[in-house]
């Protein structure tokens, strides 16, 4: 039953359209979303059922009872893929990377969730390279978090022509509030990408129902069958095709009645063979169902017919599958299956598995089996599957999986006698694994897992440090809370934590030294000691943490330098590890090595480790990590283009705006346009943002932006209060550069206005100023740098003659590459020579000054440079006039007065539309313009757009 497609016409040509775009090159997405029985399948199967010139591939997902199957959609893409274009489409690296999603493939070397998802992504672009790809993905709304994110990615990043379309179910009564929302802003984020759009399926209208009656009817319906189908069914088609099914039956006036209906007509063997399948959906090959139903072949077709007949099932013998005609009556199964018949289901799936590795991709199956053991409520097993099923998920990267497991391992531990037995390990190796897995989850999850663990059965050494642990869970990123640090030392006091076992529990116990103060010496002999403990490990993750621990001791003596010499050492051995945890210690190489003034081979890492990032999206915490130190470096060494490009082509992959990178960027407007929302993270002060920028550059950006707009009080008062906070010496390795753009503000106020009122103030927190720079550490070239420029900024204020100390600060600026300070310090020179009236030599520094200046397109260094220029009476051809733009803003108002928008403007030059706002601003000012016509109009009267 089925009939004629009928009421979708104007749906049919939107996908039509889309098939076009995708033929001309455009990578496009479809989500056909609707109701259950609306007909979304049904109308992608009409859409692509003659692409003779198209690859056409589809995977399904499943709601399992069992919950998710990770990478569900995309193993059952692959085998589909090689079942449409034979075996020979995957290439053999590919078959190497994708094993644990293909059957039969053994394997034993662990594959990350990143570099799964990149092969995937690497394998849609080079199949669409060659012809038009459509990938049907079913029922959407129940696919693995990989899935979605897979979807999201190949729409947002794939250049060649590829189609997506999605079916996505809006009414499933059984979706908690929580993932109904998930759902929701999933479809949502996903239609605004460009390319991609929603394709709502509505009801049929009456004409539509009574067409499609008359095609399933084969003649005219009565005026009462008519009515009667059109008020039962309210326009949704599989209703219609149920409705019909029961002709005769008028007690069955519902799709859930039509559904049960079928059920009852079934035989025994019939009926355990669908309840089977309702248990086992996501896995139904043929050859597994009769070993489920313990059935001979025979038994097992008789059965398979009946089903067919009864609407309920449908079977394809060449590739050994079985499906539900229609998810309603899997779910109309499941409603009608008990709950003992349904756990005894899940316990012949869970042996049924065990015996046939192979037949599945082994990790999905190792996790199903955990599933179907945890659903049998077999307590025993359920723990001993859920073990052998850790690796797994591990291999496939899943850490909110793998902290789902160990928190059913540790619920279920007190119940079982000899767990150490069941599970192959002792509890405190069990608690410090779950733990280290947690970390990478969101919040909720790592508490659940904290929430597991048995208490009872561990001393009170471990409950200790669990507690901390947990304490320590909501901190904000940068931040060592002086609270946790008094809950640190309490527990190195109370506890001899060195003499533990040496094991990842003891690890991670003594892992908390990096909280202790720096004068503490356990600080650093607890860094070491948990660094041999993780030496003596033998997992990928103990390898890394044993690097990454030690070079945070060489950090903490006061060294990054030598932290970086020791994770370059280690990291070239290293980088056979999988996945990407090598690329997070290069992150933080780029920034040890940036702190101490060596650019540029912390710009040679960085920009190696960015480019081994293939698809960066996959790995979006890395991502800002690697971003934000490398545009810091950048920053610092005015290549500000390339971390304005890095900053603002990663900045919409953030979950938030108030992340480092966010910072980074908004500070570089500061620097470079000289604006930003002063008020935005003013308010940010004191608040925990975790995960986001870390409080010292919250109050430095803060105060910037207050500086940039003239309000140099409200600067200082968010300042003065960090100040005094002692604990901000613990970060000390960026803290100096706030210090030096503290002086250069305060001494900057003092000559333009040297008789100001609040004189006192302005000393006392010069006092503070040089105080904290006299507290900080000084770390390789650039801590032999920029003391010389705090030292210079004071003789500056306090009215003595600058130049020396500022020529010292100069070369030094010039030595490690630095060169927005070497254009501020020439800007202070000019000043300076010309207070000492030396004219020429004010001229000349004033020249190199403008000309990094204009090559930064620093907007207010440049005006400082005309307030210079003004105020000493400099020669006139060394000043800007209102009348006269820069070569960058030429080219911007060339645009405009081609009439193009600021976006088409940003396009145009590689800028963002903010940046080329800010010029058409200055332009503006400049020209006295009231609007973009009339700056246009001025220009070329003026000659200017050559």
């Amino acid at each position: 039953m089925g009939g004629r497609l009928v009421g979708r016409g104007a749906e049919l040509d939107r996908m039509a359209g889309a098939l076009m775009s995708a033929r001309a090159g455009e990578t496009r997405c479809l989500l056909v979303t609707g109701e259950a029985g609306i007909g979304k399948s049904r109308l992608v199967a009409e859409a692509v059922e003659h692409l003779d010139d198209a690859l056409v591939i589809t995977g399904h997902a499943v709601d399992m009872s069992t919950g998710e199957i990770p990478f569900g959609v995309v193993a059952d893409t692959l085998r589909d893929l090689t079942r449409v274009a034979g075996a020979d489409v995957l290439l053999p690296a590919d078959r190497d990377a994708l094993a644990p999603l293909l059957p039969g493939r053994a394997h034993d070397h662990q594959v990350e969730r990143v570099q799964l998802l990149s092969t995937v992504l690497d394998l849609l672009e080079r199949l669409a390279s060659h012809q038009l790809v459509v990938w049907v993905v079913e029922d959407l709304h129940w696919a693995d978090s990989a899935t979605r994110d897979l979807v999201g990615l190949a729409a947002r990043t794939i250049p060649v022509g590829l189609l997506i379309v999605g079916t996505v179910r809006t009414d499933d009564p059984e979706r908690t509030p929580e993932a109904e929302g998930a759902v929701t802003s999933y479809v949502a984020g996903l239609a605004r990408t460009p390319g991609c759009e929603v394709l709502p399926l509505p009801r049929l209208g009456a004409d539509a129902v009574q067409q499609q009656l008359r095609d399933l009817l084969g003649s005219r319906p009565s005026a009462d069958v008519l009515s009667r189908v059109e008020r039962l069914s309210d326009g949704i088609p599989f209703v219609v095709e149920e409705l019909v099914a029961a002709a005769g039956r008028p007690e069955l006036s519902t799709v859930e009645a039509v559904a049960s209906g079928r059920l009852g007509t079934l035989s025994p063997e019939a009926r355990r063979l669908v309840e089977a399948a309702a248990v086992g959906d996501g896995h139904l090959r043929i050859s597994l169902v009769e070993q489920v139903l313990d059935a001979t072949p025979d038994e097992l077709d008789a059965a398979l017919v009946e089903a067919q007949r009864a609407g309920i099932l449908t079977t394809d013998h060449d590739h050994d599958e079985v499906r539900f005609r229609h998810a309603l009556l899997r779910e109309a199964t499941s409603r009608e299956t008990g709950p003992g018949a349904r756990r005894s289901w899940h316990r012949r799936w869970a042996e049924v598995l065990e015996d046939n590795p192979g037949t599945l991709p082994a990790d999905p199956a190792a996790l199903a089996v955990a599933e179907h053991w945890h659903q049998a409520r077999d307590v025993r097993r359920a723990v001993a599957a859920a073990v052998a099923a850790l690796p797994s998920a591990e291999r496939i990267a899943d850490p909110q999986l793998e902290t789902v497991l160990w928190t059913r391992v540790l619920s279920a531990w007190a119940s079982i006698p000899d767990a150490e037995a069941v599970t192959g390990l002792r509890l405190r190796d069990a608690v410090a694994q779950a733990v280290l897995a947690a970390q990478s989850t969101g919040l909720a999850s790592f508490i659940a897992v904290l929430d597991a663990v048995p208490d009872q059965l561990l001393d009170e050494s471990e409950r200790a440090v669990l507690s901390a642990v947990r304490a320590i869970t909501g901190e904000a990123k940068g931040v060592l809370d002086r609270r946790f640090r008094e809950m640190t030392q309490d527990l190195f006091d109370r506890f001899d934590l060195f003499a533990g076992p040496r094991d990842l529990f003891s690890m991670l116990a003594l892992s908390f030294a990096t909280r202790l103060p720096a004068s503490d010496e356990r600080s650093v002999t607890g860094m070491d000691a948990a660094a041999d403990i993780a030496a003596g490990l033998a997992s990928p993750r103990a390898r890394l943490e044993h690097v990454v621990l030690r070079s945070h001791s060489r950090e903490f003596k006061g060294d990054p330098g030598a932290a970086a010499d020791y994770l370059e050492a280690q990291l070239a051995e290293l980088r056979d590890l999988p996945g990407h945890h090598v690329l997070f210690a290069d992150g933080n190489v780029v920034w040890c090595r940036s702190v101490c003034g060596e650019h540029r081979r912390a710009q040679e890492i960085g920009e190696a480790a960015l480019a081994r990032l293939r698809h960066p999206e996959l790995s979006v915490g890395l991502w800002e990590h690697l971003v934000e130190n490398q545009a810091f470096s950048l920053t610092c060494t005015g290549d500000w283009a390339r971390a304005r490009q890095l900053l603002e082509e990663s900045a919409p992959w953030w979950e938030d705006d108030v992340r480092t990178s966010n910072a980074r960027l908004a500070l570089l407007d500061v620097r470079q346009l000289g604006t930003a929302d002063a008020g935005r993270w003013q308010a940010l002060i004191g608040q925990e943002i975790p995960g986001g920028a870390p409080p010292l550059q919250v109050r430095h950006l803060a105060a910037a932006a207050h500086v940039a707009a003239g309000g140099l009080t409200a600067a200082r008062a968010v300042l003065r209060e960090m100040w005094a906070d002692p604990a901000i010496l613990v970060a000390d390795d960026y803290l100096c550069l706030v210090v030096v753009d503290a002086a250069r503000a305060e001494a900057d106020a003092a000559i333009a206005a040297p008789g100001r009122a609040d004189r006192d103030e302005t000393s006392a927190h010069m006092e503070q100023i040089a105080d904290t720079a006299q507290r900080c550490r000084r770390y390789g070239r650039l801590g032999e740098v920029w003391p010389l420029d705090v030292a210079a900024q004071l003789d500056r204020f306090h009215g003595r003659d600058a130049r020396p100390s500022l020529r010292t600060a100069l070369e030094g600026w010039e030595r490690i590459g630095h060169v927005p300070d070497v254009a501020v310090t020439h800007l202070s020179l000019a000043e300076q020579e010309a207070i000492r009236g030396d004219r020429e030599a004010a001229r000349r520094q004033l020249a190199a000054g403008r000309e990094i200046a204009e090559r930064l397109e620093a907007h207010p260094m440049l005006a400082r440079a005309d307030a210079l220029a003004e105020r000493y009476a400099l020669s006139s051809r060394e000043r800007r006039t209102d009348g006269v733009l820069t070569e960058r803003e030429v080219e911007v108002l060339r645009l405009v007065a081609d009439g193009l928008t600021n976006g088409q403007i940003g396009g145009r030059l590689f800028m963002s539309p903010k940046t080329a706002s800010v010029h058409v601003s200055h332009i503006l000012a400049k020209l006295g313009a009231a609007n973009r016509t009339e700056a246009a109009a001025t220009a070329r009267r003026q000659g200017l757009l050559g």
